[in-house]
């Protein structure tokens, strides 16, 4: 009875849910049947499309704002990139205006690799172009750069057929060529350029500023190929300057005539010429031999165009003797006619054994015969009677043991202070040994003999103004003498050969 009971009163409060289900399953049917799905479809696409627009203009409307600058400067970065962009060098000339050194206009090749479309297209035709095999060109087409050289200052002929090829990637560039006209003239003095436009011997490297000028670097946009379509003009290169040398053109061939003929004759390894205009102390001739052609400078050692005449310091030599008599004259110890003891060409010092390379007849020599004759022992006994502190003090006043100031790679040479110098020093150095000197350094110190005892810089530049640098090292009678006596050398002396007719 129990569960009788307990599933009557189940049955009783089923039948009312079931009842109201129903109901709630006819409203449904109901409610549905009357919608208007048609609408409803449009309204949801409506909904769903303006989110969709508003969530787009949002997204816009932030990058614009918060990361448009970010972006604009990415987007720049890449299809803009910097060059650099220069003037032709300036030209070097004489002092007549005659072009020793000008840059002319040519074309260089270069890649962009992730422009090239066809690798192996590309290589094939630049090959064919530069005459050059495609597996020595595919590497470069192969580097992970956006900028690679293929071929350097290329002729006319070559550039037009790169233009016409149109090969995705590949460009042509403007660069400069040096050339020197006069090839070899004062090929050692001009010095040279490198392929990137630099001087690196010479003139054109103790002139880069000048010469060179000021290369800024240019904005330049390219398209997806690498195609130059636009460049930042604000930027403009510093235009370069001329440098106009004192050499005279006429006179520095004669003078490269002349050194490399004597060369020649004597079998020596090397010979250079420095002719200086004495009141002005412009240099009319740098000349040097064997000749070094700039033009093709890969083709020699660097020996060969080292610019010997002032980079090499060597013992002067009996070419010294003259600068000693005249500090020793200047000094009042010795006069032209003072007399020495030659010991008839044979000396032993306490410290050293001087020989006489002439024995002339007379044992007995004035001051004048001694320079004459080129005695090292005479010389020697002069140098003692100097003394190893007054002759070293006029060495250094004459420019020795010291850069001549011009704007060239200089040796000091070697000068040692006076408190070094033994007496075997002293005897030496009188006839221009235990110590060395430039060609320049000889050329400055005989322009102070040659202007009557007055120091005055040499000038290789016209426009550099050298003023204010004399000095009066010895007396004009003093100078007189000395050249007086210089004349009896090739007059009479060691140096007759030397003598030049008409020219006293």
């Amino acid at each position: 009875m129990a569960h009788l009971g307990a599933r009557r009163r189940t049955t009783r409060h089923t039948a009312p849910q079931a009842v109201n289900r129903r109901r709630s399953e006819g409203g449904l049917r109901a409610w549905l049947a009357s919608v208007d799905w048609n609408g409803v479809r449009f309204r949801t696409v409506a909904v769903i499309f303006f989110l969709a627009w508003g969530a787009l203009w949002a997204r816009a409307a932030y990058i614009q704002l918060w990361e448009g600058p970010f972006l604009a400067e990415r987007a720049r970065r890449q299809h803009m990139s910097s060059e650099t962009v220069s003037t032709p060098r300036g030209m070097i000339t004489d002092r007549s205006g005659n072009i020793l050194a000008r840059s002319v206009e040519c074309r260089s090749i270069y890649v962009n690799p992730g422009a090239v479309t066809d690798i192996e297209a590309t290589a094939a035709a630049l090959g064919g172009i530069l005459g050059r095999p495609a597996d020595k060109i595919r590497p470069l087409l192969e580097k992970k750069r956006s900028f690679v050289w293929v071929a350097r200052r290329v002729d006319d002929a070559t550039a037009e057929a790169v233009r016409q090829a149109d090969l995705p990637g590949v460009e042509l560039t403007r660069e400069y060529e040096r050339i020197y006209p006069y090839r070899q003239v004062a090929g050692q003095l001009l010095g040279f350029v490198g392929m990137d436009g630099k001087g690196l011997e010479g003139v054109e490297r103790s002139f880069e500023e000048q010469l060179g000028g000021l290369s800024v670097r240019q904005a330049v946009q390219r398209d997806a190929s690498g195609r130059l379509f636009d460049v930042d003009s604000d930027y403009e290169a510093q235009p370069a300057e001329d440098v106009h040398l004192t050499l005279d053109l006429q006179i520095q061939s004669i003078a490269e005539e002349e050194i490399a003929k004597a060369v020649e004759e004597d079998g020596a390894k090397w010979g250079g010429v420095m002719i200086v205009d004495v009141p002005s102390g412009d240099i009319l001739a740098w000349a040097q031999y064997p000749f070094f052609n700039p033009n093709s400078y890969r083709q020699y050692r660097p020996g060969e165009y080292r610019n010997r005449l002032a980079q090499d310091a060597l013992e002067p030599g009996s070419t010294f003797k003259p600068f000693l008599i005249a500090s020793a004259l200047q000094e009042g110890v010795v006069t032209p006619d003072t007399v020495f003891n030659c010991e008839h060409g044979l000396w032993k010092s306490r410290y050293i054994t001087i020989r006489d390379d002439t024995r002339p007849k007379e044992n007995e020599q004035t001051v004048t015969k001694i320079l004459a004759n080129s005695s090292n022992i005479g010389c020697g006994k002069i140098g003692l009677e100097l003394g190893a502190v007054k002759y070293q003090r006029y060495l250094s006043r004459l420019g020795f043991g010291e850069r001549t100031g011009l704007k060239l790679s200089e040796s000091k040479g070697i000068l040692r202070p006076a408190r070094e110098w033994s007496e075997a020093d002293l005897i030496s150095s009188s006839f221009g040994q235990s110590l060395s000197v430039t060609v320049t350094q000889m050329a400055q110190a005989y322009l102070t003999l040659a202007n009557e005892g007055v120091y005055r810089p040499l000038r290789l530049v016209l426009d550099d103004d050298v003023g204010g640098g004399e000095q009066r090292i010895f007396s004009t009678a003093i100078t007189r003498q000395v050249l007086a006596m210089m004349r009896e050398v090739v007059d009479g002396g060691t140096g007759r050969r030397a003598a030049i007719p008409g020219v006293s």
